[in-house]
């Protein structure tokens, strides 16, 4: 499903003079369906905001702009948000934060007894096993366990399963990999990449993250006050010494060790992701050898 705004705006107490606060103001952007797309800017830029309106947990308001999700119209006023939900899976920050069930199994069939209560205890059993294990989770060994009994990890594995379970076509996460460590957000970054590869077709992160935006993402948005900067792919977006400037990021380490090497007259062009990086300084260098 591609994801379409156009002069997306929205106010936050619109009804109150003087606590109205515009979040949003003429957002306009397209997101293909099969992208790994980043949403990036300060806080408070908007992308909350923004990204709350995917699968309709904030409204588009009155005369606010249009959006656009597959075949369904939020700004209608008649949009099936129960059927949407099932399509764009959504998870916040700290997911493991939205667990609740006594077992890790009912944690993960909540979504299915909500979209799908036409599905056999059987059928059932079959989607919730494949959900856990496509996170890497053995079914077994966990589906009677409380999910306040696991690791930090696997909390987030059976929050993410919880949301795939329902085989949406768009994940939506926020910060998702806020509070790991190095090997638990590369670990878990890599089973992104997997399920965008064989499950999800389309996956959009919030992100304060450069360095995974430039690794990860096929395209993003540069959001500010509300409003999107540029709608690029990284590598565009990293290498507009203005725009960065302007919207206040930082550059991924990729990027700044790029720019220190042009300074210093090696040229070594790259896509900014680590592979495409060490390649280019590998060819400007004129010593051979590829990454694995």
């Amino acid at each position: 499903m591609e994801i379409v705004a156009e002069n997306l705006t929205f106010t936050y107490s619109a009804q109150t003079k003087r606590l109205a606060f515009r979040a949003l103001d003429g957002v306009s952007v397209d997101i293909k369906e099969g992208e790994f797309f980043g949403i990036i800017g300060r806080t408070g830029s908007g992308k909350t905001t923004f990204v709350q309106h995917l699968n309709g947990l904030i409204k588009v308001q009155k005369d606010s702009g249009r959006l656009l999700i597959g075949d369904y119209d939020l700004t209608a006023k008649k949009c099936d948000y129960k059927s949407l939900r099932a399509k764009v899976g959504m998870l916040f920050q700290y997911p493991e934060h939205q667990l609740f069930a006594e077992t890790v199994f009912d944690d993960v069939a909540f979504a299915l007894r909500n979209f799908a209560p036409k599905l056999t205890e059987k059928e059932v059993t079959v989607r919730v096993k494949e959900a856990l294990e496509l996170t890497g989770l053995t079914f077994d060994r966990v589906k009677d366990k409380s999910p306040f009994d696991l690791s930090g990890g696997q909390k987030r594995r059976v929050a993410i399963a919880g949301v795939i379970v329902a085989k949406p076509e768009i994940l939506v996460l926020d910060e998702p990999a806020a509070g790991l460590d190095p090997k638990g957000k590369r670990e878990f970054l890599e089973l992104l990449q997997r399920l965008h590869k064989d499950f999800v077709k389309t996956i959009i992160i919030v992100s304060h993250d450069m360095n995974l935006v430039a690794e990860y993402c096929t395209g993003a948005a540069v959001f500010s006050g509300g409003k999107i900067l540029a709608a690029k792919t990284p590598k565009e977006i990293f290498s507009d010494g203005e725009l960065i400037k302007e919207s206040g990021l930082d550059l991924p380490l990729t990027a700044s060790l790029t720019e220190g090497l042009k300074k210093r007259g090696v040229t070594a062009d790259n896509d900014f992701t680590a592979d495409g990086f060490v390649e280019s300084v590998c060819r400007a260098l004129n010593i051979g050898g590829k990454t694995r």
